[in-house]
């Protein structure tokens, strides 16, 4: 893993549904204090079920427009709530959602720049499908814990469609943003 003094006062958390970003998030939060922006809260607090949502699209096959909308609000939300910390306090800042397309995650640059505040994208991955099936597995039945709301495939083969290549963002060949690059297929890492 990394160590906390390579991070910067912004901490943005991407990668695919069961990669670990949660709970890294969580340890950094633990480590460095601050303030922790969950997207989980935030699509609990708009109201925003990612279950129903998967049954609603048969598995985000049809009408996935309408999910889409509604996650682009709650993008929305978290970058405000972003802006709003990063204006009142000069404590550390983490942001744990997929950010898997390059626009979501160039919000957070912009707004980042915008308070110079600089920003570590750390990108959680697990490359063993079968630790993927697994945590997909612990989570069935405990979709209503808002950390296991991805508790279908469909979520992750959805959310992969979309994925952008973190590593192209402008910021990051710049070097105004730093990638750190997490690989979580340890077993303890992924277990809530």
């Amino acid at each position: 893993m990394f160590t906390v003094g390579e991070l910067t006062r912004v901490v943005l958390m991407c990668g695919l549904p069961a990669s670990g970003k949660t709970t890294t998030a969580e340890r950094i939060h633990h480590a460095i204090g601050g303030r922790l922006i969950r997207s989980c809260d935030v699509y609990a607090a708009l109201g925003i079920d990612l279950p129903a949502w998967v049954r609603r699209t048969r598995g985000f096959t049809r009408g996935v427009d309408a999910y889409l909308a509604e996650r682009d609000l709650a993008y929305d939300v978290m970058a405000r709530e972003l802006a709003a910390h990063l204006g009142a306090t000069s404590g550390p800042v983490i942001v744990d959602a997929v950010h898997g397309e390059r626009a979501k995650r160039q919000r957070v640059y912009d707004v980042c720049a915008a308070h110079d505040a600089a920003a570590t994208l750390v990108w959680c991955r697990c490359d063993d499908a079968n630790e993927v099936a697994r945590r997909f597995a612990a989570r069935r039945g405990r979709e209503r814990v808002p950390e296991n709301e991805a508790s279908d495939l469909s979520v992750h083969a959805h959310i992969r469609s979309l994925w952008e290549d973190p590593w192209q963002d402008a910021s990051v060949v710049a070097g105004a943003v730093r990638l750190l690059v997490h690989e979580t297929s340890a077993r303890e890492v992924g277990t809530s």
